[in-house]
């Protein structure tokens, strides 16, 4: 689906919601022929679905895709270069996705854009021992409360690994 910018708004322009009306349903919206899920299960947990069945002759290997969460890229599809990816990272993003690829791999995800060690790699060398204040910090927590801290106090966060006397609210 190559298409110019005014085909690309058309697109979007025609977009169609399909609330949940039963059990076995789930809401979605329904854009250029993909059909994007979004819901909530018990726990909670907000889930998101994305089938592009009805796009595989145009891209039998899946459309281009990218996943933001909180205006961080979290996926993307084909891969940047990893390396030349991470150095365009800010601080903040670098933590960010390193707390979410290790959360990822203890959960048996995968699909990172950014391999941990190029993340840590790039952390490393910014801040130095940047990690190991943040590990101590962390040292009771386990790696759900560590990926709900960068989303929700990153800067006192960032104040830690770069050695400054802060703490999360």
């Amino acid at each position: 689906m190559t298409a110019t910018q005014d085909q690309h708004h058309q697109i979007n322009r025609q977009a169609q919601f399909w609330s949940q009306t039963c059990d076995d349903e789930r809401p979605a919206i329904g854009v250029g022929g993909a059909l994007v899920s979004v819901y909530w299960t018990p726990g909670p947990t907000l889930r998101v679905g994305i089938d592009t069945t009805d796009l595989a002759e145009t891209y039998p290997d899946n459309p281009p895709l990218q996943v933001t969460l909180n205006d961080a890229t979290i996926y993307q599809l084909p891969a940047p270069a990893a390396r030349g990816a991470v150095l365009a990272l800010s601080d903040r993003e670098l933590f960010e996705h390193l707390a979410l690829a290790e959360y990822a791999q203890l959960y048996g995800g995968d699909g990172f854009d950014y391999p941990i060690r190029d993340l840590i790699g790039e952390i490393n060398q910014r801040i130095p021992e940047g990690l190991e204040r943040v590990a101590a910090h962390f040292h009771r927590s386990d790696a759900l409360d560590v990926v709900r801290a960068w989303f929700t106090h990153p800067e006192a966060l960032l104040a830690i690994a770069r050695g400054h006397t802060a703490t999360p609210r």
